[in-house]
Protein backbone atom coordinates (compact mmCIF):
# COMPACT_ATOMS: atom_id res chain seq x y z
CA UNK A 1 0.00 0.00 0.00
CA UNK A 2 1.32 3.43 -0.98
CA UNK A 3 0.15 6.03 1.56
CA UNK A 4 0.49 9.82 1.60
CA UNK A 5 -0.04 11.59 4.92
CA UNK A 6 -0.54 15.34 4.69
CA UNK A 7 0.65 16.93 7.92
CA UNK A 8 3.99 16.30 9.59
CA UNK A 9 4.10 16.82 13.34
CA UNK A 10 0.54 16.97 14.62
CA UNK A 11 -0.87 14.33 16.94
CA UNK A 12 -2.80 12.57 14.16
CA UNK A 13 -0.13 12.70 11.47
CA UNK A 14 2.60 11.41 13.79
CA UNK A 15 0.47 8.57 15.12
CA UNK A 16 -0.72 7.54 11.66
CA UNK A 17 2.81 7.51 10.24
CA UNK A 18 4.15 5.49 13.18
CA UNK A 19 1.34 2.98 12.72
CA UNK A 20 1.74 2.41 8.98
CA UNK A 21 5.51 2.86 8.60
CA UNK A 22 7.49 -0.37 8.47
CA UNK A 23 4.59 -2.61 7.60
CA UNK A 24 5.31 -5.12 4.82
CA UNK A 25 4.62 -3.77 1.35
CA UNK A 26 3.74 -0.33 2.71
CA UNK A 27 5.32 2.97 1.72
CA UNK A 28 4.54 6.11 3.73
CA UNK A 29 5.21 9.57 2.31
CA UNK A 30 4.72 12.59 4.57
CA UNK A 31 3.96 16.07 3.26
CA UNK A 32 4.40 18.85 5.81
CA UNK A 33 5.89 22.17 6.79
CA UNK A 34 8.61 20.82 9.09
CA UNK A 35 10.88 17.78 9.02
CA UNK A 36 9.33 14.88 10.98
CA UNK A 37 10.32 14.89 14.67
CA UNK A 38 10.66 11.66 16.63
CA UNK A 39 9.47 9.29 13.95
CA UNK A 40 10.47 7.93 10.55
CA UNK A 41 8.79 7.76 7.16
CA UNK A 42 9.84 6.45 3.76
CA UNK A 43 9.62 9.83 2.03
CA UNK A 44 9.28 13.42 3.20
CA UNK A 45 8.26 16.41 1.08
CA UNK A 46 8.63 19.88 2.61
CA UNK A 47 5.30 21.52 1.80
CA UNK A 48 3.78 24.82 2.92
CA UNK A 49 0.09 24.16 2.38
CA UNK A 50 -0.71 27.87 2.71
CA UNK A 51 1.66 28.89 -0.08
CA UNK A 52 2.11 25.84 -2.29
CA UNK A 53 -0.16 23.64 -4.35
CA UNK A 54 0.48 19.93 -4.09
CA UNK A 55 1.73 18.16 -7.19
CA UNK A 56 -1.58 16.42 -7.82
CA UNK A 57 -0.32 14.31 -10.70
CA UNK A 58 2.34 12.89 -8.37
CA UNK A 59 0.30 12.46 -5.20
CA UNK A 60 -2.52 10.88 -7.20
CA UNK A 61 -0.25 7.85 -7.65
CA UNK A 62 -0.76 7.01 -3.96
CA UNK A 63 -3.30 4.36 -3.01
CA UNK A 64 -4.38 6.28 0.07
CA UNK A 65 -4.16 10.00 0.86
CA UNK A 66 -4.82 11.03 4.47
CA UNK A 67 -5.36 14.69 5.28
CA UNK A 68 -4.17 15.02 8.88
CA UNK A 69 -3.23 18.68 8.92
CA UNK A 70 -5.30 21.34 10.66
CA UNK A 71 -5.30 24.10 13.26
CA UNK A 72 -7.08 25.12 16.45
CA UNK A 73 -7.76 21.76 18.07
CA UNK A 74 -6.09 22.66 21.39
CA UNK A 75 -8.14 25.11 23.41
CA UNK A 76 -5.12 26.11 25.48
CA UNK A 77 -3.31 27.46 22.41
CA UNK A 78 -4.15 30.76 20.74
CA UNK A 79 -4.56 30.13 17.00
CA UNK A 80 -5.26 32.74 14.33
CA UNK A 81 -8.80 32.21 12.99
CA UNK A 82 -7.61 32.78 9.43
CA UNK A 83 -5.19 29.90 9.81
CA UNK A 84 -7.98 27.65 11.10
CA UNK A 85 -10.25 28.31 8.14
CA UNK A 86 -7.36 27.91 5.70
CA UNK A 87 -6.09 24.56 7.02
CA UNK A 88 -9.45 23.17 8.14
CA UNK A 89 -11.57 24.23 5.14
CA UNK A 90 -9.86 25.83 2.14
CA UNK A 91 -6.81 23.58 1.82
CA UNK A 92 -8.60 20.20 2.11
CA UNK A 93 -11.33 21.34 -0.30
CA UNK A 94 -8.66 22.40 -2.79
CA UNK A 95 -7.01 18.99 -2.42
CA UNK A 96 -10.24 17.07 -3.10
CA UNK A 97 -10.89 19.18 -6.19
CA UNK A 98 -7.30 18.79 -7.39
CA UNK A 99 -7.51 15.02 -7.02
CA UNK A 100 -10.84 14.96 -8.81
CA UNK A 101 -9.33 16.86 -11.72
CA UNK A 102 -6.49 14.32 -12.07
CA UNK A 103 -8.89 11.37 -12.16
CA UNK A 104 -7.63 9.94 -8.85
CA UNK A 105 -8.88 6.40 -8.15
CA UNK A 106 -7.62 5.73 -4.63
CA UNK A 107 -8.95 6.62 -1.16
CA UNK A 108 -9.01 10.07 0.43
CA UNK A 109 -9.33 10.22 4.23
CA UNK A 110 -10.04 13.28 6.37
CA UNK A 111 -11.25 14.01 9.88
CA UNK A 112 -13.95 16.01 11.61
CA UNK A 113 -14.62 16.70 15.27
CA UNK A 114 -17.50 16.24 17.67
CA UNK A 115 -17.03 19.92 18.52
CA UNK A 116 -19.11 20.53 15.40
CA UNK A 117 -22.19 19.40 17.34
CA UNK A 118 -22.49 22.85 18.88
CA UNK A 119 -23.83 24.31 22.11
CA UNK A 120 -26.47 22.07 23.64
CA UNK A 121 -28.02 21.11 26.97
CA UNK A 122 -28.78 17.52 25.99
CA UNK A 123 -28.16 14.98 28.72
CA UNK A 124 -26.36 11.98 27.24
CA UNK A 125 -27.65 12.31 23.68
CA UNK A 126 -25.49 10.77 20.96
CA UNK A 127 -25.32 12.59 17.63
CA UNK A 128 -25.13 10.90 14.22
CA UNK A 129 -23.37 12.15 11.09
CA UNK A 130 -26.11 14.52 9.90
CA UNK A 131 -26.69 15.75 13.45
CA UNK A 132 -23.05 16.84 13.45
CA UNK A 133 -22.35 18.39 10.05
CA UNK A 134 -25.88 19.74 9.46
CA UNK A 135 -26.28 20.97 13.03
CA UNK A 136 -28.29 24.15 13.55
CA UNK A 137 -26.88 24.55 17.04
CA UNK A 138 -24.62 27.57 17.62
CA UNK A 139 -20.91 26.83 17.64
CA UNK A 140 -18.62 27.82 20.49
CA UNK A 141 -15.58 28.92 18.47
CA UNK A 142 -13.97 29.24 15.05
CA UNK A 143 -12.41 25.79 15.27
CA UNK A 144 -15.83 24.13 15.56
CA UNK A 145 -17.29 26.26 12.78
CA UNK A 146 -14.39 25.58 10.41
CA UNK A 147 -14.68 21.83 10.96
CA UNK A 148 -18.46 21.94 10.49
CA UNK A 149 -18.11 23.87 7.21
CA UNK A 150 -15.69 21.29 5.83
CA UNK A 151 -17.78 18.38 7.11
CA UNK A 152 -20.87 19.79 5.41
CA UNK A 153 -18.89 19.97 2.16
CA UNK A 154 -17.69 16.39 2.52
CA UNK A 155 -21.23 15.17 3.11
CA UNK A 156 -22.21 16.06 -0.46
CA UNK A 157 -18.85 15.82 -2.24
CA UNK A 158 -18.88 13.27 -5.06
CA UNK A 159 -15.88 11.86 -6.93
CA UNK A 160 -14.66 8.72 -8.69
CA UNK A 161 -12.36 7.99 -5.74
CA UNK A 162 -13.42 6.72 -2.32
CA UNK A 163 -13.85 9.30 0.43
CA UNK A 164 -13.87 8.54 4.16
CA UNK A 165 -14.50 11.46 6.50
CA UNK A 166 -14.23 10.26 10.11
CA UNK A 167 -15.79 12.44 12.81
CA UNK A 168 -13.73 11.96 15.95
CA UNK A 169 -14.45 12.26 19.67
CA UNK A 170 -11.88 13.15 22.32
CA UNK A 171 -8.86 10.85 22.19
CA UNK A 172 -6.24 9.89 24.73
CA UNK A 173 -3.07 7.91 24.17
CA UNK A 174 0.01 6.43 25.78
CA UNK A 175 1.78 9.54 24.49
CA UNK A 176 -0.34 11.54 26.94
CA UNK A 177 2.10 10.34 29.58
CA UNK A 178 4.38 13.02 28.14
CA UNK A 179 3.89 16.66 29.28
CA UNK A 180 1.47 18.79 27.28
CA UNK A 181 -1.29 21.41 27.43
CA UNK A 182 -4.19 19.06 26.67
CA UNK A 183 -6.31 17.96 29.62
CA UNK A 184 -4.97 14.43 30.11
CA UNK A 185 -1.24 15.30 29.76
CA UNK A 186 -1.75 18.31 32.05
CA UNK A 187 -3.42 16.14 34.69
CA UNK A 188 -0.90 13.32 34.42
CA UNK A 189 2.01 15.75 34.73
CA UNK A 190 0.58 17.01 38.02
CA UNK A 191 0.05 13.47 39.29
CA UNK A 192 3.54 12.35 38.33
CA UNK A 193 5.10 15.40 39.99
CA UNK A 194 2.96 14.84 43.10
CA UNK A 195 4.09 11.22 43.37
CA UNK A 196 7.70 12.33 42.92
CA UNK A 197 7.37 14.75 45.84
CA UNK A 198 8.02 17.88 43.77
CA UNK A 199 6.88 21.30 44.96
CA UNK A 200 3.96 22.04 42.65
CA UNK A 201 0.98 24.35 42.42
CA UNK A 202 -2.50 22.89 42.75
CA UNK A 203 -4.07 22.04 39.38
CA UNK A 204 -6.72 24.32 37.92
CA UNK A 205 -9.63 22.61 36.18
CA UNK A 206 -12.94 23.82 34.85
CA UNK A 207 -16.11 22.82 36.73
CA UNK A 208 -15.92 19.60 34.73
CA UNK A 209 -19.65 19.26 34.09
CA UNK A 210 -19.35 18.80 30.34
CA UNK A 211 -19.84 15.16 29.30
CA UNK A 212 -17.58 13.79 26.59
CA UNK A 213 -16.94 10.60 24.69
CA UNK A 214 -13.38 9.31 25.05
CA UNK A 215 -11.59 6.74 22.91
CA UNK A 216 -7.93 5.86 22.50
CA UNK A 217 -5.93 7.29 19.62
CA UNK A 218 -4.60 3.82 18.90
CA UNK A 219 -8.10 2.38 18.46
CA UNK A 220 -9.08 5.26 16.19
CA UNK A 221 -6.16 4.47 13.88
CA UNK A 222 -7.09 0.79 13.91
CA UNK A 223 -10.58 1.86 12.86
CA UNK A 224 -9.16 3.78 9.90
CA UNK A 225 -6.98 0.80 8.96
CA UNK A 226 -9.92 -1.61 9.10
CA UNK A 227 -11.95 0.74 6.90
CA UNK A 228 -9.14 0.86 4.34
CA UNK A 229 -8.68 -2.90 4.37
CA UNK A 230 -12.39 -3.57 3.99
CA UNK A 231 -12.89 -0.72 1.49
CA UNK A 232 -16.14 0.42 3.05
CA UNK A 233 -18.51 2.67 1.06
CA UNK A 234 -17.63 6.35 0.77
CA UNK A 235 -19.21 8.66 3.30
CA UNK A 236 -19.15 10.37 6.65
CA UNK A 237 -18.60 8.14 9.67
CA UNK A 238 -18.88 9.03 13.34
CA UNK A 239 -16.39 7.04 15.41
CA UNK A 240 -18.36 5.75 18.39
CA UNK A 241 -17.54 3.49 21.31
CA UNK A 242 -15.16 4.17 24.14
CA UNK A 243 -16.44 5.80 27.29
CA UNK A 244 -18.88 8.64 27.92
CA UNK A 245 -18.37 10.57 31.13
CA UNK A 246 -17.98 14.04 32.57
CA UNK A 247 -14.63 15.78 32.51
CA UNK A 248 -14.68 15.78 36.29
CA UNK A 249 -15.22 12.01 36.37
CA UNK A 250 -12.31 11.55 33.98
CA UNK A 251 -10.02 13.61 36.21
CA UNK A 252 -11.16 11.82 39.36
CA UNK A 253 -10.45 8.43 37.77
CA UNK A 254 -6.96 9.53 36.74
CA UNK A 255 -6.31 10.68 40.33
CA UNK A 256 -7.60 7.31 41.58
CA UNK A 257 -5.20 5.42 39.27
CA UNK A 258 -2.31 7.26 40.93
CA UNK A 259 -3.90 7.04 44.38
CA UNK A 260 -3.72 10.83 44.78
CA UNK A 261 -6.48 12.78 46.60
CA UNK A 262 -8.68 14.82 44.27
CA UNK A 263 -10.02 17.92 46.04
CA UNK A 264 -13.19 19.88 45.24
CA UNK A 265 -11.17 23.11 45.26
CA UNK A 266 -9.34 22.04 42.08
CA UNK A 267 -12.52 22.46 40.03
CA UNK A 268 -14.10 25.66 38.77
CA UNK A 269 -10.70 27.36 38.60
CA UNK A 270 -10.60 27.85 34.82
CA UNK A 271 -13.12 28.76 32.13
CA UNK A 272 -13.14 26.77 28.89
CA UNK A 273 -14.15 28.17 25.52
CA UNK A 274 -16.62 25.26 25.07
CA UNK A 275 -18.17 25.25 28.52
CA UNK A 276 -21.72 25.70 27.19
CA UNK A 277 -21.70 22.34 25.42
CA UNK A 278 -23.39 19.76 27.64
CA UNK A 279 -23.05 16.60 25.55
CA UNK A 280 -20.24 15.65 23.16
CA UNK A 281 -21.12 12.12 22.13
CA UNK A 282 -21.12 10.47 18.71
CA UNK A 283 -23.47 7.76 17.47
CA UNK A 284 -21.13 5.31 15.77
CA UNK A 285 -23.76 2.78 14.67
CA UNK A 286 -23.24 3.45 10.93
CA UNK A 287 -19.52 2.70 11.11
CA UNK A 288 -19.99 -0.21 13.50
CA UNK A 289 -22.48 -1.76 11.06
CA UNK A 290 -20.00 -1.80 8.16
CA UNK A 291 -16.91 -2.68 10.22
CA UNK A 292 -18.28 -4.83 13.04
CA UNK A 293 -15.90 -2.99 15.34
CA UNK A 294 -15.69 0.07 17.53
CA UNK A 295 -13.30 1.27 20.26
CA UNK A 296 -13.89 -0.24 23.71
CA UNK A 297 -10.86 0.47 25.90
CA UNK A 298 -11.21 2.25 29.22
CA UNK A 299 -9.05 4.93 30.78
CA UNK A 300 -7.66 2.38 33.20
CA UNK A 301 -6.69 0.05 30.33
CA UNK A 302 -4.14 2.51 29.06
CA UNK A 303 -2.96 4.41 32.14
CA UNK A 304 -3.07 1.76 34.88
CA UNK A 305 0.36 0.24 34.41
Amino acid sequence: MNIAIIGANGMLSVALTKYFYGRPDTNVAVYGLDTPHGYTCNEFYATNLLKQKLDYESIAQRDVIIYASGAGVQAALSTDPGLMYALNVTVPIDITLGLKKTGYKGVFVSFGSYMEIGINDEDGKSFDEDDVVCSQLPVSNDYALSKRLYGRYMRDFKADFAVYHFILPNMFSEDDLKPGTRLVPYTLKYLQDYISGKAIDAPKFSAGTQTRQFITLEEMIQTVDKALQKRIPSGLYCVGGGEFLSIRSLIERLFAIYNVPCKDEYFGQSVRRDGDIKSLRLNGSKLNEVLGYQPNKTIEDIFKK
